[in-house]
Parts: structure tokens; C-alpha cells; sequence
């Protein structure tokens, strides 16, 4: 298979909130998302799985979430026996960007881009003197993948903090989040990076306006 733009960036939506299921003759893709805030951005991903898998998919409500599945045997020995992706339980604290990707800087940012638009987060603080004072950070439970972002994001002259989350979550996992705060870094990710999912493209560009 191909690694290409398309691929990078589906993959990125996998390391994010996205799962390999292989098992018992079973090969089957997910990614969940916010029934909310990701309806839209699951329309990108339904485009973006048919066009490089060939797949027609659905994003459905289950669990009150929003859920895609497709199956697969080809894409998921792909993603497992190519790309070396962890799969099944305990995926979280293993994942990490594949080394094809990594190596190319043009691939890895949309890979981050899809690692963005589903584990991101784009908001405003107040800080002394500054009423909204705006960042992205993105949370993974992957100490390896937060090192991954922290070094890829540094090289693209980013400015960017790795911090380790004081409060486990409901697992009982560490919370890494990477960190890019003020808006210069948030134009430079707009300009450098950006979203496909469109709620958080637009959250970006209302505080780029601030």
C-alpha cells in the first residue's frame, strides 16, 4: 500500500482515537470521536478512508459517541505489519508515529495534523496581561509518541513544553500533554499544520482574531 498525504493523515487519526482489531479471523479499523464537535470532521475521514482504502463508511452513534468502523484484512496488516502500529489492548500507552513517516518531514506533519484533530485541544487562558491567551496542546498516554511530537514540533521551530499530567485518567494512565501556547505558535500552526476538523480549524482562526 501506498504512504502518501491521504495515509499520513489517517493514520495520525488512528494514533489519536482510532483502534486495530485483529483477531480470530476479525480485522476491523475504528475511530470515535465527539458526537458534538466531530460530526463534520467525520465526513472528512469518510472521504479520506474511501479514497485511499476504497472503503464506505459511516460514522453511527453508539455509547453516546460517534463511531466509524470499516473492515479490513489488507489495511489492517498494513497498518500492523508495515507501519509496525500497536494494536489491542494496551495500544495507548505503545503507539507511536511510524518510522516510514517519521523520516519525512512533509508526511509527518499531516500525520500530526490527524493526531491533532482527534487528541487536540484548542482553547484560551488568561494569563497576566493577557485576557485569552490561546494554545493547542494535544494529550496522549504514550510517553514515546509525546517525545515523537516534542522533538518533530522543536525541529519545525515551534516552541513547545512537555508536561506530565498530575492526575492519572479513568484508566489509571499518565496524561503527556504537548503544549503550544501564544499566538505565534498558533499562526505558525495554521500555516505550517492546520485541522482538518473543521470545529477546531474554526476555534483556531476566532482567536487568531483576538
Amino acid at each position: 500500500m501506498e504512504i502518501n498525504e491521504r495515509t499520513a493523515e489517517l493514520v495520525g487519526a488512528i494514533i489519536g482515537d482510532g483502534y486495530i482489531y485483529c483477531k480470530n479471523n476479525k480485522y476491523q479499523i475504528g475511530i470515535v470521536g465527539n458526537p458534538i464537535t466531530d460530526k463534520e470532521y467525520f465526513e472528512k475521514l469518510k472521504e479520506l478512508i474511501f479514497l485511499e482504502w476504497k472503503k464506505e463508511v459511516q460514522a453511527k452513534f453508539r455509547f453516546r459517541g460517534l463511531r466509524m468502523v470499516f473492515n479490513s484484512k489488507e489495511v489492517c496488516e498494513f497498518l500492523i505489519n508495515d507501519l509496525k502500529m500497536p494494536h489491542g489492548k494496551g495500544k495507548g500507552e505503545k503507539v507511536i508515529i511510524p518510522e516510514i513517516i517519521l523520516n519525512d518531514l512533509n508526511l509527518v506533519k499531516y500525520t500530526i495534523r490527524g493526531i491533532a484533530d482527534t487528541d487536540g485541544s484548542v482553547f484560551v487562558s488568561k494569563k497576566p496581561g493577557i485576557e485569552k491567551y490561546p494554545s493547542i496542546e494535544i494529550t496522549t498516554t504514550s510517553i514515546n509518541l509525546a517525545n515523537q511530537l516534542k522533538e518533530i514540533l522543536t525541529k519545525m521551530n515551534f516552541r513547545v513544553s512537555l508536561r506530565i499530567g498530575k492526575r492519572k485518567n479513568m484508566i489509571g494512565l499518565t496524561p503527556y500533554r504537548i503544549g503550544l501556547y501564544g499566538k505565534w505558535n498558533l499562526k505558525k500552526w495554521m500555516e505550517e499544520i492546520g485541522f482538518s476538523n473543521l470545529y477546531k480549524h474554526n476555534r483556531a482562526m476566532n482567536y487568531l482574531e483576538l
